[in-house]
């Protein structure tokens, strides 16, 4: 359910700030001046929508939304494979 919504909520996340409103999933936002103290704001943001926690230095190596999605999904696969082994 997650991993099907997740690339479209990520990015739509972004897009509403206005020094990225149109960015792609694979263009560098970092490139476009975006912040550190902005990706910490989207985390937060994103991580309450998405019900998953990573880690800020994960995504901080990840400045694309594509690579987001990616670090995300990963660890809805790794929550769902914990609780499937419950």
């Amino acid at each position: 359910m997650i991993e099907g919504s997740i690339s479209s909520k990520i990015l739509g996340f972004f897009r509403e700030k206005e020094i990225m409103k149109d960015l792609t999933e694979d263009e560098d936002f970092f490139e476009l001046g975006v912040s550190s103290l902005t990706v910490v704001e989207l985390q937060i943001v994103i991580e309450k929508a998405l019900g998953l926690e990573v880690s800020t230095s994960k995504l901080m190596g990840a400045p694309t939304v594509k690579e987001w999605v990616e670090v995300y999904e990963e660890k809805a696969r790794e929550l769902s494979v914990e609780e499937s082994s419950v």
